[in-house]
């Protein structure tokens, strides 16, 4: 692992870092720290996009021949799937409250997107180091 990705896994784990705590201020009852939750969490999500797309993937250690190497460029693809969908929710938590395609937007549409990346992220990362140990 060079300089170059551990800085870039860096700046991943804090954008990560960043979307949970605005997650978790949106839950919060006061207003005023709901208006930087959008904020935060659309920087984190950049940061985590620009961390984890720059960086050598993770599937680049194993021979081409390895029986592992084809269940990692899955789950790699998964990973970059799952951050569509904080995109996504990060896209949906700007949108003001209505009608958009036929389809109504409430002020916490944006929870759909982010369950969704949350579980995909949650599967890969035990999914990764269960195949890394053996």
């Amino acid at each position: 692992m060079d300089k170059r990705d551990r800085i870039l896994g860096k700046i991943e784990v804090g954008g990560l870092l960043m979307v949970l705590v605005a997650a978790c201020a949106w839950a919060l009852p006061k207003d005023e720290i709901r208006i930087y939750a959008h904020w935060v969490m659309a920087v984190g999500a950049l940061m985590l996009a620009v961390g984890r797309l720059m960086q050598t993937p993770f599937y680049e250690k194993y021979e081409p021949t390895d029986p592992k190497e084809l269940t990692m460029r899955r789950l790699y693809r998964q990973r970059v799937f799952g951050l569509v969908g904080l995109v996504l929710a990060v896209v949906f938590m700007f949108l003001p409250v209505g009608f958009y395609a036929g389809m109504w937007l409430g002020p916490t549409s944006w929870l759909i997107p982010f369950v969704f990346f949350v579980v995909v992220e949650v599967y890969t990362v035990f999914r990764i180091s269960a195949l890394e140990k053996g």
